[in-house]
C-alpha cells in the first residue's frame, strides 16, 4: 500500500447507514447479565465454578463449530441478514439461560447462546469494510473499527451498569430479562441497516482452496497468533473479574455492575488512541504494547489478597484491570485490521470469522483443561502471577517473529 493511498478522501460525507452502524454495534454485544454471570452461576444457582468454567467452554466451542458456516453463508449471501437474525437467536438463548437450572439445560443453553453469537461474530466487521468500500474510503478502516468498537464498548458499559442494578433490585434473571429486551432492539436496527453494500463482482462462492489462498499471504498467520493470544489472556482475566472482587470482600452486586462499567469505559476510551498509537509505533510496536499492558495488570494483583484493605484492594485493583481494558480497547480494530489489509474481499467474512475461530477454540481448551475450582478461589494469586509469565513471553516471541514490514501505519 503506497503513502498516496493512505491519504483520506477529501469528501467529509458518512457512508450512508454509519451512524445505523454504530449503534448496532453499541447494542449487540450489551448483556446486561455479564456482570452479574458468577453469581448468578455459582451463588444462586450453586454450581461449581468448575462448572461455570465447562459452561463457558460449551459456548465457546459452539462459536468455533459456527463460526466458518456462518461466515460462508455471509460470503456468499451477503452480511446483513445474519445481523439481523443474530440478536434473535441470542434473545431467545438469554430467555432460556435466565431460567435454567441444570447443568444440561445450561450447557444446552450457552452452547446455543456460542452459536448465536457467531452469527455476527466478523459479519459486523466486513460489512463495516465493504460500507467503506463501496464509498472510497478504505483508508479510514481502522478509525471506522476503531470508533464502532468504541460504541461497542460504551454499549457494553451501560448495560453493565443496569445489569448490576436491576440484579441488586430484582435478582439475577431480570438481568437476562434485560439482554432479551436489549437483542430485540439490536436486531430492529439491524432491519434499519442498508442491505449489503458487496457490489455484485465481488460476491464469489467462498471455498476451501479460497480460504487457503487468504491463510498463505504474508503475515496472516502471524495475526492470527497475535490475536488468538491476546484474546485468551484477555478472556481468563475477565472472568476473574467477579471471582477478585469477592476474594477482596466485594459481593454487592452493584459494585460488580459499577466496576465492569467502569471498566468497559475505560477500554471505549482507549479506542480513542488506536489510531495515533498505530501511527507513532507501527503494527509491531503496538501490537507488543497490548501484551506487555496485561502482563503488568497480571502482576500486580498477583499482590493482591484479601488482608488488603478493602477500600485500597479496590481502588488498586481497578486500576491494574483498567490496563487489560485498555489492550482490550486495542484488540478488536488492531486484530481486525491487520486481517481485513492482508485478505481479498471474496473471502473477507470467512477469514475474520477463521480469526474468531481460532481464538475461541484455544479459550475453549484453556476452560476445558483447567482445575478451576482451585484457581478462582484459593489459588488466584498463582494463576495472575502464571498470565502475566504468559504474557511476557508471549510479547517478547511475537516481537522478534514479526516480519511484515510492508504495511504502512494507518
Amino acid at each position: 500500500m503506497s503513502p498516496e493511498s493512505l491519504v483520506p478522501p477529501p469528501s467529509t460525507r458518512s457512508p450512508r447507514g454509519l451512524g445505523t452502524f454504530r449503534l448496532y454495534a453499541a447494542l449487540t454485544f450489551a448483556f446486561a447479565w455479564v456482570p452479574v454471570m458468577f453469581t448468578a452461576f455459582t451463588i444462586d444457582r450453586g454450581f461449581s465454578p468448575t462448572d461455570y468454567a465447562r459452561f463457558w467452554s460449551a459456548y465457546y466451542f459452539a462459536m468455533v463449530i459456527a463460526e466458518i458456516p456462518w461466515g460462508r453463508v455471509a460470503d456468499r449471501f451477503g452480511e446483513r441478514p445474519l445481523l439481523i437474525a443474530g440478536p434473535l437467536w441470542l434473545a431467545a438463548c438469554f430467555a432460556l439461560l435466565g431460567r435454567s437450572e441444570s447443568v444440561g439445560v445450561v450447557m444446552f443453553a450457552m452452547a446455543a447462546t456460542g452459536a448465536g453469537h457467531a452469527m455476527i461474530s466478523g459479519t459486523d466487521s466486513a460489512y463495516l469494510f465493504e460500507l467503506l468500500k463501496r464509498d472510497g474510503r478504505v483508508v479510514e478502516i481502522l478509525h471506522e473499527e476503531a470508533v464502532a468498537h468504541r460504541w461497542r464498548l460504551f454499549g457494553v458499559s451501560i448495560a453493565d451498569m443496569l445489569g448490576g442494578l436491576v440484579a441488586f433490585a430484582a435478582g439475577t434473571v431480570a438481568a437476562f430479562d434485560l439482554s432479551v429486551v436489549i437483542m430485540l432492539v439490536a436486531a430492529y436496527t439491524a432491519c434499519r441497516l442498508p442491505v449489503s453494500p458487496r457490489a455484485r463482482d465481488d460476491v464469489t462462492r467462498p471455498s476451501l482452496a479460497g480460504l487457503g489462498r487468504a491463510l498463505r499471504h504474508p503475515g496472516v498467520f502471524w495475526v492470527l497468533a497475535w490475536y488468538a493470544a491476546v484474546f485468551v489472556l484477555l478472556r481468563i482475566g475477565f472472568q476473574l473479574y467477579q471471582p477478585t472482587l469477592i476474594a477482596l470482600g466485594a459481593d454487592n452486586l452493584i459494585v460488580h455492575g459499577a466496576t465492569l462499567s467502569l471498566l468497559n469505559l475505560i477500554a471505549g476510551f482507549s479506542a480513542l488512541t488506536v489510531r495515533g498509537t498505530h501511527r507513532r509505533f507501527g503494527e509491531r510496536g503496538t501490537t507488543t504494547m497490548v501484551l506487555i499492558l496485561m502482563g503488568l495488570s497480571f502482576l500486580g494483583l498477583s499482590f493482591l489478597d484479601a488482608s488488603t484493605a478493602l477500600l485500597v484492594a479496590l481502588g488498586v485493583g481497578a486500576a491494574l484491570f483498567c490496563f487489560q481494558q485498555v489492550s482490550f480497547g486495542f484488540l478488536q480494530p488492531i486484530g481486525r485490521t491487520a486481517l481485513n489489509m492482508r485478505i481479498p474481499s471474496g473471502d473477507r467474512v470467512t477469514m475474520l470469522s477463521a480469526q474468531s475461530l481460532i481464538a475461541r477454540l484455544a479459550f475453549g481448551l484453556v476452560l476445558i483443561t483447567g482445575d478451576w475450582d482451585a484457581a478462582f478461589t484459593s489459588d488466584l494469586q498463582s494463576t495472575y502471577l502464571a498470565l502475566a509469565v504468559a504474557a511476557v513471553v508471549i510479547a517478547a516471541c511475537l516481537h522478534m517473529t514479526h516480519r511484515d514490514r510492508s504495511l504502512n501505519p494507518l
